[in-house]
């Protein structure tokens, strides 16, 4: 059992500043996006502490993001969905997701928490995680190439919460393209 210490602590983590946060956001922004459309994305990542910034998917701190993403329900205009990752030493994790899309001039900015399953495999940094559960947060910023295609930029953020030590987390940068259907 945690003391009231350690409880404090969990609040205090970046991952639950994150939910507050994107909580916040759901709320408090204008209405989704017009385009009522189911989106299929594909992620290029790289782990932003690879000092080499090779893009290559033969090293270590590579990933891929494949996710779903539902149309916008009349609840506050948020989306469900389901995502995938998986990085070049073979760790993976895949989980449920909710977000929201809101069109900006022409860019759609999508924000989705994925309460994620992980195998974690090989020398990994993710390994800091420590535990088979986390959350993924992803904000993404997308320019409409036409009616259905969309290309963009975003950041990534792996981390248990704090429910578990050591969690040092993950961040990542993100290549995305998306289509709608």
């Amino acid at each position: 059992m945690k003391t009231p210490t350690e409880e404090m602590d969990v609040l205090n983590s970046a991952a639950a500043i994150g939910v507050i946060l994107g909580s916040a956001w759901f709320a408090a922004v204008p209405e989704p996006t017009s385009v009522n459309k189911e989106t299929v994305s594909v992620s290029y990542m790289t782990d932003v502490h690879n000092k080499e910034w090779d893009l290559s998917l033969t090293k270590d701190k590579s990933a891929i993001d494949v996710s779903y993403q539902s149309k916008p329900t009349r609840f506050y205009g948020l989306r469900y969905g389901a995502s995938a990752m998986l990085n070049a030493q073979g760790t993976d994790m895949f989980g449920p997701g909710i977000g929201k899309t809101i069109d900006v001039k022409g860019f759609d900015m999508t924000l989705f928490i994925y309460p994620s399953y992980s195998v974690i495999k090989g020398d990994d940094r993710v390994r800091s995680l420590s535990g088979r559960f986390n959350f993924r947060t992803t904000f993404d910023v997308m320019y409409r190439l036409n009616a259905k295609t969309k290309l963009g930029i975003g950041l990534m953020h792996i981390s248990n919460g704090g429910y578990k030590e050591p969690n040092q987390g993950l961040e990542a940068v993100r290549l995305t393209l998306g289509r709608d259907f």
